[in-house]
Protein backbone atom coordinates (compact mmCIF):
# COMPACT_ATOMS: atom_id res chain seq x y z
CA UNK A 1 0.00 0.00 0.00
CA UNK A 2 1.32 3.52 -0.84
CA UNK A 3 0.97 5.56 2.26
CA UNK A 4 2.61 8.79 0.74
CA UNK A 5 3.44 10.31 -3.01
CA UNK A 6 5.54 13.23 -3.15
CA UNK A 7 6.39 14.54 -6.77
CA UNK A 8 8.66 17.04 -7.36
CA UNK A 9 9.92 18.77 -10.73
CA UNK A 10 7.87 16.60 -12.61
CA UNK A 11 5.99 18.83 -15.80
CA UNK A 12 4.07 21.55 -14.63
CA UNK A 13 4.12 20.08 -11.04
CA UNK A 14 6.85 21.92 -8.86
CA UNK A 15 6.35 19.86 -5.09
CA UNK A 16 3.64 18.24 -3.90
CA UNK A 17 2.56 15.13 -2.02
CA UNK A 18 -0.31 12.93 -1.61
CA UNK A 19 -1.23 11.36 1.83
CA UNK A 20 -3.06 7.83 0.41
CA UNK A 21 -5.06 5.24 2.39
CA UNK A 22 -7.05 2.12 1.70
CA UNK A 23 -10.17 2.38 -0.23
CA UNK A 24 -11.14 4.43 -3.31
CA UNK A 25 -8.90 7.90 -3.64
CA UNK A 26 -10.03 10.16 -6.87
CA UNK A 27 -8.11 12.99 -8.28
CA UNK A 28 -9.94 15.60 -10.17
CA UNK A 29 -9.12 18.78 -11.27
CA UNK A 30 -9.37 21.30 -14.82
CA UNK A 31 -8.22 19.97 -17.89
CA UNK A 32 -4.57 20.78 -18.77
CA UNK A 33 -3.65 20.85 -14.44
CA UNK A 34 -1.28 18.24 -14.32
CA UNK A 35 -3.89 15.26 -13.32
CA UNK A 36 -2.33 12.72 -15.18
CA UNK A 37 1.30 13.55 -14.02
CA UNK A 38 0.17 11.22 -10.54
CA UNK A 39 -0.43 8.79 -12.56
CA UNK A 40 3.27 9.39 -14.93
CA UNK A 41 4.95 9.31 -11.56
CA UNK A 42 3.95 6.31 -10.47
CA UNK A 43 4.56 4.54 -13.63
CA UNK A 44 7.96 5.69 -13.56
CA UNK A 45 8.40 4.01 -10.13
CA UNK A 46 7.36 1.11 -11.86
CA UNK A 47 10.47 1.11 -13.83
CA UNK A 48 8.79 3.09 -17.04
CA UNK A 49 11.06 4.62 -19.79
CA UNK A 50 12.25 8.19 -18.42
CA UNK A 51 12.26 11.09 -20.70
CA UNK A 52 14.40 14.80 -19.60
CA UNK A 53 11.49 15.88 -21.11
CA UNK A 54 9.41 15.41 -18.03
CA UNK A 55 12.10 17.61 -15.90
CA UNK A 56 10.28 20.82 -14.98
CA UNK A 57 12.18 23.96 -16.90
CA UNK A 58 14.46 25.55 -14.11
CA UNK A 59 14.87 22.12 -11.93
CA UNK A 60 17.64 20.21 -12.38
CA UNK A 61 15.91 16.55 -11.97
CA UNK A 62 12.56 14.89 -11.27
CA UNK A 63 12.33 13.21 -7.96
CA UNK A 64 9.18 10.88 -7.11
CA UNK A 65 9.43 9.26 -3.48
CA UNK A 66 6.81 6.47 -2.88
CA UNK A 67 6.70 5.51 0.72
CA UNK A 68 5.44 1.95 1.01
CA UNK A 69 3.37 0.07 3.88
CA UNK A 70 5.40 -3.62 2.87
CA UNK A 71 2.57 -6.44 2.11
CA UNK A 72 2.33 -9.15 5.15
CA UNK A 73 3.83 -11.69 1.72
CA UNK A 74 6.12 -9.73 -0.44
CA UNK A 75 6.44 -11.28 -3.81
CA UNK A 76 9.10 -12.83 -4.86
CA UNK A 77 9.38 -12.73 -8.85
CA UNK A 78 8.57 -16.02 -11.11
CA UNK A 79 9.00 -16.15 -14.70
CA UNK A 80 6.74 -13.59 -15.95
CA UNK A 81 4.82 -14.03 -19.49
CA UNK A 82 6.54 -11.42 -20.67
CA UNK A 83 5.23 -8.17 -23.10
CA UNK A 84 3.31 -8.46 -26.18
CA UNK A 85 5.24 -10.47 -29.12
CA UNK A 86 6.27 -13.34 -26.08
CA UNK A 87 4.94 -15.64 -28.30
CA UNK A 88 8.07 -15.65 -30.23
CA UNK A 89 9.91 -16.72 -27.73
CA UNK A 90 10.57 -19.89 -25.96
CA UNK A 91 9.47 -21.06 -22.73
CA UNK A 92 12.15 -20.33 -19.57
CA UNK A 93 12.95 -22.80 -17.08
CA UNK A 94 11.45 -21.47 -13.38
CA UNK A 95 14.69 -22.80 -11.72
CA UNK A 96 17.10 -20.71 -14.00
CA UNK A 97 19.51 -19.13 -11.63
CA UNK A 98 18.69 -15.79 -13.22
CA UNK A 99 15.39 -15.47 -11.45
CA UNK A 100 16.91 -17.33 -8.36
CA UNK A 101 19.45 -14.05 -7.91
CA UNK A 102 16.26 -11.95 -8.70
CA UNK A 103 13.74 -13.36 -6.09
CA UNK A 104 16.77 -13.45 -3.74
CA UNK A 105 17.60 -9.72 -4.98
CA UNK A 106 14.06 -8.81 -3.92
CA UNK A 107 13.52 -10.03 -0.88
CA UNK A 108 17.04 -8.48 0.46
CA UNK A 109 14.82 -5.20 -0.59
CA UNK A 110 11.68 -5.28 0.80
CA UNK A 111 14.28 -6.77 4.34
CA UNK A 112 15.16 -2.57 3.82
CA UNK A 113 11.98 -2.04 5.28
CA UNK A 114 12.02 -0.05 8.53
CA UNK A 115 8.88 -0.71 11.23
CA UNK A 116 6.78 -2.22 7.80
CA UNK A 117 7.62 0.82 5.92
CA UNK A 118 9.95 1.18 2.85
CA UNK A 119 10.97 4.35 0.47
CA UNK A 120 11.23 3.72 -3.27
CA UNK A 121 12.48 6.74 -5.37
CA UNK A 122 12.97 7.47 -8.80
CA UNK A 123 15.33 10.49 -9.72
CA UNK A 124 15.06 11.31 -13.82
CA UNK A 125 17.93 14.15 -14.41
CA UNK A 126 17.72 17.14 -17.03
CA UNK A 127 20.51 15.49 -18.76
CA UNK A 128 21.88 12.02 -17.68
CA UNK A 129 20.54 8.44 -16.89
CA UNK A 130 17.90 8.39 -14.41
CA UNK A 131 18.49 6.71 -10.67
CA UNK A 132 16.39 4.32 -8.77
CA UNK A 133 16.57 3.90 -4.66
CA UNK A 134 15.20 1.38 -2.98
CA UNK A 135 15.56 2.00 1.17
CA UNK A 136 17.91 4.46 0.07
CA UNK A 137 20.06 1.92 -1.81
CA UNK A 138 21.03 2.45 -5.48
CA UNK A 139 19.25 -0.18 -7.92
CA UNK A 140 18.72 -1.04 -11.72
CA UNK A 141 15.64 0.73 -12.58
CA UNK A 142 14.30 -2.53 -14.17
CA UNK A 143 14.42 -3.93 -11.13
CA UNK A 144 11.51 -1.45 -10.17
CA UNK A 145 8.80 -3.48 -11.90
CA UNK A 146 10.07 -6.88 -10.48
CA UNK A 147 9.58 -5.51 -6.98
CA UNK A 148 6.51 -3.27 -7.64
CA UNK A 149 4.60 -4.97 -10.13
CA UNK A 150 2.79 -7.55 -8.33
CA UNK A 151 1.45 -5.13 -6.00
CA UNK A 152 0.61 -2.15 -8.22
CA UNK A 153 -1.10 -2.17 -11.18
CA UNK A 154 -2.04 0.94 -13.98
CA UNK A 155 -4.46 1.44 -16.23
CA UNK A 156 -3.99 3.87 -18.38
CA UNK A 157 -6.04 6.12 -20.79
CA UNK A 158 -5.84 4.17 -24.01
CA UNK A 159 -5.95 0.59 -21.99
CA UNK A 160 -8.28 -0.30 -24.29
CA UNK A 161 -5.68 -0.63 -27.07
CA UNK A 162 -3.39 -2.38 -25.26
CA UNK A 163 -6.66 -4.57 -24.45
CA UNK A 164 -7.28 -5.42 -28.53
CA UNK A 165 -3.81 -7.19 -29.07
CA UNK A 166 -4.31 -10.96 -29.29
CA UNK A 167 -1.28 -11.68 -26.87
CA UNK A 168 -2.68 -9.70 -24.11
CA UNK A 169 -5.97 -10.91 -24.82
CA UNK A 170 -4.62 -14.59 -24.36
CA UNK A 171 -2.75 -13.57 -21.16
CA UNK A 172 -5.86 -11.93 -19.74
CA UNK A 173 -7.59 -15.26 -20.32
CA UNK A 174 -4.83 -17.09 -18.55
CA UNK A 175 -4.64 -15.09 -15.78
CA UNK A 176 -8.40 -15.58 -15.18
CA UNK A 177 -8.34 -19.42 -15.96
CA UNK A 178 -7.64 -19.82 -12.50
CA UNK A 179 -4.71 -22.17 -10.89
CA UNK A 180 -5.63 -25.62 -12.31
CA UNK A 181 -5.64 -24.08 -15.62
CA UNK A 182 -1.95 -22.38 -14.82
CA UNK A 183 -1.19 -26.15 -14.11
CA UNK A 184 -2.17 -26.97 -17.19
CA UNK A 185 -0.09 -23.70 -19.14
CA UNK A 186 2.82 -25.02 -17.02
CA UNK A 187 3.11 -28.99 -18.30
CA UNK A 188 2.39 -27.53 -21.87
CA UNK A 189 5.29 -24.81 -21.87
CA UNK A 190 7.84 -27.99 -21.16
CA UNK A 191 6.20 -30.44 -23.61
CA UNK A 192 6.89 -27.65 -25.99
CA UNK A 193 10.36 -27.05 -24.46
CA UNK A 194 10.77 -30.69 -25.15
CA UNK A 195 9.74 -30.35 -28.63
CA UNK A 196 11.94 -27.79 -29.66
CA UNK A 197 14.93 -29.16 -28.26
CA UNK A 198 14.47 -32.50 -30.01
CA UNK A 199 13.08 -30.57 -33.49
CA UNK A 200 17.03 -28.82 -32.56
CA UNK A 201 18.56 -31.96 -32.69
CA UNK A 202 16.62 -33.21 -35.81
CA UNK A 203 17.50 -30.26 -37.62
CA UNK A 204 21.63 -30.42 -36.62
CA UNK A 205 20.75 -34.21 -38.37
CA UNK A 206 19.67 -32.69 -41.61
CA UNK A 207 22.41 -30.52 -41.68
CA UNK A 208 24.91 -30.81 -44.25
CA UNK A 209 27.00 -33.80 -43.46
CA UNK A 210 30.56 -32.93 -44.29
CA UNK A 211 29.98 -29.65 -42.32
CA UNK A 212 29.42 -31.89 -39.49
CA UNK A 213 32.74 -33.99 -40.52
CA UNK A 214 34.74 -31.13 -40.84
CA UNK A 215 33.20 -29.86 -37.28
CA UNK A 216 34.12 -33.12 -35.34
CA UNK A 217 37.38 -33.45 -36.68
CA UNK A 218 38.45 -29.94 -35.60
CA UNK A 219 36.57 -30.60 -31.94
CA UNK A 220 38.63 -34.00 -31.98
CA UNK A 221 41.64 -32.28 -32.71
CA UNK A 222 41.59 -29.71 -30.38
CA UNK A 223 40.41 -31.82 -27.72
CA UNK A 224 43.89 -33.85 -28.48
CA UNK A 225 45.89 -31.47 -28.54
CA UNK A 226 44.49 -30.30 -24.93
CA UNK A 227 44.98 -33.73 -23.30
CA UNK A 228 48.57 -34.05 -24.82
CA UNK A 229 49.10 -31.26 -22.51
CA UNK A 230 48.32 -32.95 -19.51
CA UNK A 231 47.21 -29.83 -17.62
CA UNK A 232 47.74 -29.49 -14.34
CA UNK A 233 46.41 -26.25 -12.30
CA UNK A 234 48.35 -26.51 -9.11
CA UNK A 235 51.95 -27.49 -10.72
CA UNK A 236 51.57 -25.58 -13.84
CA UNK A 237 50.43 -22.27 -11.40
CA UNK A 238 54.21 -22.29 -10.43
CA UNK A 239 56.19 -22.25 -13.98
CA UNK A 240 56.77 -18.57 -14.11
CA UNK A 241 58.27 -18.37 -10.46
CA UNK A 242 60.10 -21.95 -10.85
CA UNK A 243 61.84 -20.57 -14.66
CA UNK A 244 62.90 -17.17 -12.44
CA UNK A 245 64.59 -19.07 -9.56
CA UNK A 246 66.74 -21.20 -11.63
CA UNK A 247 67.51 -18.57 -13.97
CA UNK A 248 68.79 -16.50 -10.80
CA UNK A 249 70.17 -19.65 -9.32
CA UNK A 250 73.99 -18.06 -8.36
CA UNK A 251 72.44 -14.67 -7.30
CA UNK A 252 69.89 -16.60 -5.02
CA UNK A 253 72.46 -19.11 -3.74
CA UNK A 254 74.81 -16.23 -2.88
CA UNK A 255 72.18 -14.17 -0.55
CA UNK A 256 70.98 -16.99 0.73
CA UNK A 257 74.39 -17.79 2.07
CA UNK A 258 75.29 -14.34 3.20
CA UNK A 259 72.26 -14.68 5.50
CA UNK A 260 72.94 -17.69 6.68
CA UNK A 261 76.46 -16.66 7.68
CA UNK A 262 75.04 -13.06 9.23
CA UNK A 263 72.80 -15.47 11.59
CA UNK A 264 74.82 -18.02 11.94
CA UNK A 265 77.52 -19.62 14.48
CA UNK A 266 79.48 -17.02 13.80
CA UNK A 267 77.02 -14.09 13.59
CA UNK A 268 73.72 -13.11 15.43
CA UNK A 269 73.19 -16.74 17.11
CA UNK A 270 77.00 -16.10 18.70
CA UNK A 271 75.97 -13.08 20.01
CA UNK A 272 72.77 -13.99 21.26
CA UNK A 273 74.25 -17.03 22.86
CA UNK A 274 76.62 -14.76 24.66
CA UNK A 275 74.00 -12.70 26.06
CA UNK A 276 72.27 -15.50 27.11
CA UNK A 277 75.10 -17.27 29.01
CA UNK A 278 75.72 -13.44 30.44
CA UNK A 279 72.49 -13.44 31.96
CA UNK A 280 72.94 -16.82 33.69
CA UNK A 281 76.02 -15.54 35.77
CA UNK A 282 74.37 -12.87 37.07
CA UNK A 283 74.71 -12.47 41.18
CA UNK A 284 71.00 -12.09 41.68
CA UNK A 285 67.98 -13.96 40.72
CA UNK A 286 65.65 -11.18 39.66
CA UNK A 287 62.24 -12.77 37.82
CA UNK A 288 62.08 -9.86 35.45
CA UNK A 289 65.99 -10.86 34.32
CA UNK A 290 64.99 -14.64 34.46
CA UNK A 291 62.09 -13.76 32.41
CA UNK A 292 64.63 -11.69 29.58
CA UNK A 293 66.75 -14.45 29.84
CA UNK A 294 63.83 -17.28 28.91
CA UNK A 295 62.96 -14.23 25.94
CA UNK A 296 66.67 -14.47 25.20
CA UNK A 297 66.70 -18.23 25.09
CA UNK A 298 63.55 -18.24 22.93
CA UNK A 299 64.79 -16.54 20.59
CA UNK A 300 68.20 -18.29 20.39
CA UNK A 301 66.10 -21.48 19.52
CA UNK A 302 63.98 -19.66 16.71
CA UNK A 303 66.80 -18.24 15.35
CA UNK A 304 68.35 -21.48 14.88
CA UNK A 305 65.72 -23.31 13.03
CA UNK A 306 65.83 -20.29 10.51
CA UNK A 307 69.51 -20.92 9.81
CA UNK A 308 68.99 -24.77 9.44
CA UNK A 309 65.89 -24.01 6.81
CA UNK A 310 68.26 -21.22 5.27
CA UNK A 311 70.83 -23.88 4.65
CA UNK A 312 68.19 -26.41 3.30
CA UNK A 313 66.93 -23.75 1.27
CA UNK A 314 70.75 -23.31 0.01
CA UNK A 315 71.35 -26.83 -0.79
CA UNK A 316 68.07 -27.16 -2.92
CA UNK A 317 68.99 -24.49 -5.45
CA UNK A 318 70.42 -25.60 -8.34
CA UNK A 319 71.34 -24.05 -11.43
CA UNK A 320 70.10 -27.12 -13.49
CA UNK A 321 69.94 -25.94 -17.27
CA UNK A 322 68.19 -29.43 -18.44
CA UNK A 323 65.27 -28.21 -15.83
CA UNK A 324 65.37 -24.98 -17.04
CA UNK A 325 65.02 -25.78 -20.38
CA UNK A 326 62.17 -27.70 -19.62
CA UNK A 327 59.99 -25.37 -17.59
CA UNK A 328 60.57 -22.51 -20.41
CA UNK A 329 59.59 -25.17 -23.34
CA UNK A 330 56.13 -25.63 -21.20
CA UNK A 331 56.08 -22.00 -20.53
CA UNK A 332 55.64 -21.87 -24.42
CA UNK A 333 53.21 -24.58 -24.71
CA UNK A 334 50.73 -23.07 -22.09
CA UNK A 335 50.87 -19.60 -23.71
CA UNK A 336 50.57 -21.50 -27.03
CA UNK A 337 47.18 -22.85 -25.44
CA UNK A 338 46.31 -20.06 -23.59
CA UNK A 339 46.47 -17.98 -27.15
CA UNK A 340 43.75 -20.40 -28.68
CA UNK A 341 41.33 -21.54 -25.81
CA UNK A 342 41.87 -19.13 -23.34
CA UNK A 343 43.31 -16.96 -20.81
CA UNK A 344 43.95 -19.24 -18.13
CA UNK A 345 44.52 -23.11 -17.35
CA UNK A 346 41.26 -23.02 -15.86
CA UNK A 347 39.50 -21.50 -19.52
CA UNK A 348 41.58 -23.97 -21.11
CA UNK A 349 39.94 -26.92 -18.95
CA UNK A 350 36.29 -25.06 -19.65
CA UNK A 351 37.12 -25.09 -23.08
CA UNK A 352 37.54 -28.54 -22.80
CA UNK A 353 34.77 -29.53 -21.08
CA UNK A 354 32.65 -27.90 -24.12
CA UNK A 355 34.38 -29.79 -26.83
CA UNK A 356 33.44 -32.64 -24.79
CA UNK A 357 29.75 -31.42 -24.66
CA UNK A 358 29.42 -31.18 -28.30
CA UNK A 359 31.57 -33.96 -29.36
CA UNK A 360 29.12 -36.10 -27.51
CA UNK A 361 26.19 -34.02 -28.85
CA UNK A 362 27.53 -34.26 -32.80
CA UNK A 363 28.70 -38.70 -32.24
CA UNK A 364 24.98 -39.36 -30.91
CA UNK A 365 23.84 -37.36 -33.89
CA UNK A 366 25.73 -39.67 -35.58
CA UNK A 367 24.84 -42.77 -34.26
CA UNK A 368 21.08 -42.37 -33.08
CA UNK A 369 19.90 -40.54 -36.33
CA UNK A 370 16.78 -42.86 -36.08
CA UNK A 371 15.86 -42.75 -32.74
CA UNK A 372 16.15 -38.67 -32.69
CA UNK A 373 13.41 -38.74 -35.31
CA UNK A 374 11.30 -40.84 -33.41
CA UNK A 375 11.92 -39.14 -30.44
CA UNK A 376 10.61 -35.69 -32.45
CA UNK A 377 7.38 -37.61 -33.09
CA UNK A 378 6.68 -38.57 -29.41
CA UNK A 379 7.66 -34.95 -28.69
CA UNK A 380 5.04 -33.63 -30.60
CA UNK A 381 2.82 -36.24 -29.77
CA UNK A 382 2.73 -35.28 -26.27
CA UNK A 383 2.77 -31.45 -26.91
CA UNK A 384 -0.47 -31.58 -28.74
CA UNK A 385 -2.04 -33.98 -26.06
CA UNK A 386 -1.15 -31.31 -23.31
CA UNK A 387 -1.99 -28.67 -26.14
CA UNK A 388 -5.29 -30.14 -26.67
CA UNK A 389 -5.92 -30.07 -22.82
CA UNK A 390 -4.85 -26.85 -22.70
CA UNK A 391 -7.57 -25.43 -25.45
CA UNK A 392 -10.13 -27.31 -23.67
CA UNK A 393 -9.32 -25.61 -20.28
CA UNK A 394 -9.40 -22.32 -22.30
CA UNK A 395 -12.78 -22.73 -23.89
CA UNK A 396 -14.17 -23.25 -20.58
CA UNK A 397 -12.84 -20.23 -19.32
CA UNK A 398 -13.88 -17.91 -21.99
CA UNK A 399 -16.97 -18.69 -21.38
CA UNK A 400 -17.09 -18.00 -18.02
CA UNK A 401 -15.19 -14.60 -18.38
CA UNK A 402 -17.27 -13.59 -21.01
CA UNK A 403 -20.34 -14.15 -18.87
CA UNK A 404 -18.60 -12.01 -16.60
CA UNK A 405 -18.02 -9.09 -18.25
CA UNK A 406 -21.13 -9.16 -20.01
CA UNK A 407 -22.81 -9.00 -16.60
CA UNK A 408 -20.74 -5.78 -16.03
CA UNK A 409 -21.52 -4.45 -20.03
CA UNK A 410 -25.02 -4.24 -18.74
CA UNK A 411 -24.39 -2.28 -15.47
CA UNK A 412 -22.28 0.30 -17.50
CA UNK A 413 -24.57 1.17 -19.84
CA UNK A 414 -24.35 -1.58 -22.83
CA UNK A 415 -27.84 -3.56 -21.88
CA UNK A 416 -27.60 -5.49 -25.35
CA UNK A 417 -23.64 -5.73 -26.03
CA UNK A 418 -22.64 -9.29 -26.20
CA UNK A 419 -18.38 -10.08 -25.54
CA UNK A 420 -17.55 -13.15 -27.44
CA UNK A 421 -14.25 -14.80 -26.04
CA UNK A 422 -13.54 -17.18 -28.84
CA UNK A 423 -10.59 -20.00 -28.75
CA UNK A 424 -9.33 -21.38 -32.27
CA UNK A 425 -6.57 -24.17 -31.43
CA UNK A 426 -5.79 -24.91 -35.02
CA UNK A 427 -2.22 -23.00 -34.74
CA UNK A 428 1.09 -23.45 -35.35
CA UNK A 429 2.12 -24.96 -31.80
CA UNK A 430 3.92 -22.01 -29.95
CA UNK A 431 5.61 -21.60 -26.32
CA UNK A 432 2.03 -20.88 -24.56
CA UNK A 433 -0.16 -23.28 -26.78
CA UNK A 434 -2.02 -24.19 -29.93
CA UNK A 435 -4.47 -21.18 -29.71
CA UNK A 436 -5.38 -17.86 -30.78
CA UNK A 437 -7.54 -16.34 -28.35
CA UNK A 438 -10.26 -13.25 -29.41
CA UNK A 439 -12.05 -10.79 -27.67
CA UNK A 440 -14.91 -10.29 -30.02
CA UNK A 441 -17.78 -7.82 -29.43
CA UNK A 442 -21.49 -7.67 -30.33
CA UNK A 443 -22.30 -3.87 -29.31
CA UNK A 444 -26.00 -3.78 -30.92
CA UNK A 445 -28.48 -6.75 -31.40
CA UNK A 446 -28.54 -7.73 -34.76
CA UNK A 447 -25.26 -6.76 -35.47
CA UNK A 448 -22.40 -9.39 -35.99
CA UNK A 449 -19.51 -9.86 -33.09
CA UNK A 450 -16.46 -8.12 -34.57
CA UNK A 451 -12.58 -7.43 -32.71
CA UNK A 452 -12.65 -4.71 -30.63
CA UNK A 453 -10.58 -2.82 -33.03
CA UNK A 454 -13.23 -2.95 -35.92
CA UNK A 455 -16.91 -3.12 -34.69
CA UNK A 456 -16.78 -0.85 -31.36
CA UNK A 457 -16.65 3.11 -30.36
CA UNK A 458 -14.08 4.42 -28.47
CA UNK A 459 -16.54 4.47 -25.47
CA UNK A 460 -17.43 1.45 -26.12
CA UNK A 461 -14.44 -0.14 -26.20
CA UNK A 462 -13.31 2.13 -22.99
CA UNK A 463 -15.97 0.41 -21.01
CA UNK A 464 -15.51 -3.14 -22.28
CA UNK A 465 -11.65 -2.15 -21.10
CA UNK A 466 -13.07 -1.31 -17.74
CA UNK A 467 -15.59 -4.10 -17.47
CA UNK A 468 -12.43 -6.50 -18.56
CA UNK A 469 -10.46 -4.94 -15.49
CA UNK A 470 -13.04 -4.71 -12.82
CA UNK A 471 -13.53 -8.93 -13.04
CA UNK A 472 -9.68 -9.20 -13.72
CA UNK A 473 -8.57 -7.79 -10.64
CA UNK A 474 -11.25 -8.72 -8.25
CA UNK A 475 -9.87 -11.86 -9.02
CA UNK A 476 -6.35 -10.89 -8.18
CA UNK A 477 -4.13 -9.74 -5.21
CA UNK A 478 -2.83 -6.52 -6.10
CA UNK A 479 -3.31 -3.87 -3.46
CA UNK A 480 -2.75 -0.72 -5.25
CA UNK A 481 -5.14 -0.59 -8.43
CA UNK A 482 -4.73 2.84 -10.60
CA UNK A 483 -7.16 4.12 -13.02
CA UNK A 484 -6.34 7.19 -15.30
CA UNK A 485 -9.51 8.37 -16.92
CA UNK A 486 -10.41 4.89 -18.19
CA UNK A 487 -14.18 6.41 -17.96
CA UNK A 488 -13.39 8.59 -20.85
CA UNK A 489 -17.01 8.47 -23.04
CA UNK A 490 -19.46 7.98 -20.37
CA UNK A 491 -21.86 10.24 -18.41
CA UNK A 492 -25.35 9.87 -16.77
CA UNK A 493 -26.53 6.97 -14.67
CA UNK A 494 -23.51 5.05 -16.64
CA UNK A 495 -21.04 7.23 -15.10
CA UNK A 496 -22.64 5.87 -11.82
CA UNK A 497 -22.19 2.49 -12.50
CA UNK A 498 -18.53 3.24 -13.26
CA UNK A 499 -18.23 5.20 -9.92
CA UNK A 500 -19.95 1.85 -8.14
CA UNK A 501 -17.54 -0.62 -9.99
CA UNK A 502 -14.73 1.36 -8.47
CA UNK A 503 -16.16 1.91 -5.43
CA UNK A 504 -16.22 -1.95 -5.07
CA UNK A 505 -12.71 -2.99 -6.55
CA UNK A 506 -11.80 -0.62 -3.66
CA UNK A 507 -14.17 -2.93 -1.35
CA UNK A 508 -11.97 -6.11 -2.14
CA UNK A 509 -8.88 -7.26 -0.79
CA UNK A 510 -9.84 -7.59 2.81
CA UNK A 511 -10.54 -3.79 3.24
CA UNK A 512 -6.76 -3.38 1.98
CA UNK A 513 -6.89 -2.68 -1.47
CA UNK A 514 -6.20 0.70 -2.62
CA UNK A 515 -7.94 2.26 -6.04
CA UNK A 516 -6.49 5.27 -7.29
CA UNK A 517 -8.57 7.06 -9.89
CA UNK A 518 -7.94 10.09 -11.89
CA UNK A 519 -11.45 11.13 -13.66
CA UNK A 520 -13.28 14.11 -14.99
CA UNK A 521 -16.74 12.72 -13.87
CA UNK A 522 -18.22 14.18 -10.88
CA UNK A 523 -20.04 10.78 -10.73
CA UNK A 524 -17.55 9.09 -10.01
CA UNK A 525 -15.62 11.00 -7.54
CA UNK A 526 -19.18 10.99 -6.07
CA UNK A 527 -17.90 6.97 -4.82
CA UNK A 528 -14.49 8.17 -3.63
CA UNK A 529 -13.16 7.17 0.20
CA UNK A 530 -10.94 10.21 -0.32
CA UNK A 531 -10.94 13.16 -3.03
CA UNK A 532 -7.84 15.40 -4.26
CA UNK A 533 -8.21 18.35 -6.13
CA UNK A 534 -5.28 19.04 -8.61
CA UNK A 535 -5.21 22.90 -9.05
CA UNK A 536 -3.06 25.69 -11.46
CA UNK A 537 -2.04 28.88 -10.84
CA UNK A 538 0.50 31.08 -11.08
CA UNK A 539 3.16 32.26 -9.11
CA UNK A 540 6.16 34.51 -9.85
CA UNK A 541 5.57 34.14 -13.65
CA UNK A 542 5.51 30.40 -13.55
CA UNK A 543 2.51 27.92 -13.79
CA UNK A 544 2.60 26.37 -10.61
CA UNK A 545 0.58 22.78 -9.99
CA UNK A 546 -0.71 21.76 -6.55
CA UNK A 547 -2.56 19.04 -4.90
CA UNK A 548 -4.83 19.24 -2.33
CA UNK A 549 -7.26 16.86 0.15
CA UNK A 550 -10.94 18.65 -0.03
CA UNK A 551 -13.86 17.69 2.14
CA UNK A 552 -17.14 18.44 3.08
CA UNK A 553 -18.35 21.81 1.57
CA UNK A 554 -14.93 21.81 -0.37
CA UNK A 555 -15.54 18.79 -1.95
CA UNK A 556 -19.39 19.54 -2.64
CA UNK A 557 -18.01 22.47 -4.33
CA UNK A 558 -15.83 20.63 -6.31
CA UNK A 559 -17.99 17.93 -8.19
CA UNK A 560 -20.59 20.81 -8.48
CA UNK A 561 -17.73 22.68 -10.65
CA UNK A 562 -17.44 19.15 -12.62
CA UNK A 563 -21.26 18.78 -12.89
CA UNK A 564 -21.15 21.85 -15.02
CA UNK A 565 -22.17 24.71 -12.26
CA UNK A 566 -20.42 27.10 -10.37
CA UNK A 567 -18.55 25.86 -7.20
CA UNK A 568 -20.51 28.44 -5.31
CA UNK A 569 -23.72 28.80 -6.51
CA UNK A 570 -26.95 27.15 -4.69
CA UNK A 571 -28.11 24.82 -7.26
CA UNK A 572 -25.01 23.53 -8.44
CA UNK A 573 -23.94 22.46 -4.54
CA UNK A 574 -27.37 21.63 -3.98
CA UNK A 575 -27.33 19.01 -6.86
CA UNK A 576 -23.45 18.07 -5.77
CA UNK A 577 -24.71 17.48 -2.64
CA UNK A 578 -27.34 15.45 -3.91
CA UNK A 579 -25.15 13.50 -5.88
CA UNK A 580 -22.81 13.13 -2.99
CA UNK A 581 -25.59 11.39 -0.81
CA UNK A 582 -27.16 8.83 -4.14
CA UNK A 583 -23.24 7.88 -4.32
CA UNK A 584 -22.87 7.29 -1.07
CA UNK A 585 -26.40 5.22 -0.75
CA UNK A 586 -25.55 2.91 -3.41
CA UNK A 587 -22.27 2.15 -1.51
CA UNK A 588 -24.23 0.75 1.60
CA UNK A 589 -26.75 -0.66 -0.75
Amino acid sequence: MIEELHIRGLGVIDDTSLVLAPGLTVVTGETGAGKTMIVTALQLLLGARASSELVRRGRDAAVIEAVLRVPAAPHTPHLDQGDEGADDVGPADPEDRADRDAAEAIAELWGLAEDGVLIVSREIPASGRSRARVGGRLVPTSLLATLLGPHIEVHGQHEHIRLEQPAVQRRLLDAYAGPEHAEVLERYRAAHAAWVAAERRHRLLREDAQARVRRLEMLRAEAAEIDAAQLDPERDATVDQDIERLANADALRASVDAASSAAGSSGALESIGAAVAALRRAPVEDPALTAIGERLSALSRDLSDVVADLVTYGVDIDADESRLDTLQSRKRELTALMRRYGASIEAILGHRAAVAAELRELEDLEGDAEGIAEAVGRARTGLLAVGTELSASRVVAAGRLAAAVGTHLAALGLEHAVLDVTVDPDQTPGPEGTDRIEFLLAANPGEPAARLSDGASGGERSRVALALEVVLSAGHDRGVLVFDEVDAGVGGSTALAVGEKMARLAAGGGGARQVLCVTHLAQVAAFADAHHVVEKSVQDARTVTTVRRVDDDARVAELSRMLGGEATAQAGLEHARGLLHAAQDRRVA
